[in-house]
């Protein structure tokens, strides 16, 4: 009986010692695993960097070439004037509507005969009565052979308009109206101070023909 026994327990004895084997070599086996996809993903994550590193840095290139192309380039300089003129235009025309000539009701002007020709005041100031003009009597001038349309300060393009009917091909007829006055006789100087443009004929023709 005792023999009996004790093969029991030496059978017993065997049986975790066979059990203890297969996970063991399963532990392997996962390690093995393990450590084969390390290597595995080592061996692709190297060439995968290196080709990465040229590619981050094209951009970066380019970027470069981008800004010194906007800085130093012809062209680019060229655009931005461009813009600017292009800005411009449309300013001065604001500025011309925002500040119309004053309505010819509200401009005195007066015309003095300088050009020898018997009534030739008269006759301009009567071309500017149905223009709406507050005109001054007519009167006499200094004998001269140049014509002009004198202006007081402010009052330039009120002046322009006034050349622009009575002498369209002569803008160079157009003066301010010097800080000593004009030279005029005696009897005219007092209309003179009171017109915010006087138109002095000449014999010239500019304004007023034979």
């Amino acid at each position: 009986m005792s023999n009996g026994k004790r093969g029991k327990k030496s059978g017993v004895g065997l049986g975790p010692s066979n059990g203890s084997a297969a996970p063991r070599g399963i532990i392997l086996i996962v390690v093995a695993s393990a450590l084969g996809i390390l290597l595995l993903w080592k061996g692709i994550d190297g060439p995968t960097s290196d080709v990465v590193g040229p590619s981050s840095s094209s951009p970066t290139t380019t970027v470069v070439e981008a800004d010194s192309d906007n800085g130093e380039g012809g062209e680019g300089e060229g655009s931005e004037s461009d813009l600017l003129d292009i800005t411009g235009d449309p300013t001065t025309t604001t500025t011309t509507t925002l500040f119309p000539p004053t309505p010819p009701a509200e401009v005195q002007v007066l015309v003095a005969n300088g050009s020898g020709i018997s009534g030739g005041a008269g006759t301009v100031t009567d071309m500017l009565i149905p223009k709406g003009y507050t005109t001054l009597p007519a009167a006499n001038a200094i004998l001269t052979s140049v014509s002009g349309i004198y202006f007081r300060t402010g009052m330039s393009q009120e002046a322009r308009v006034i050349q622009e009917y009575l002498a369209p091909d002569y803008p160079n007829v157009l003066m301010q109206i010097p800080d000593d006055g004009l030279e005029v006789p005696d009897s005219t100087a007092d209309r003179v101070e009171q017109a915010d443009v006087v138109i002095i004929l000449g014999s010239d023709g500019v304004i007023l023909a034979e």
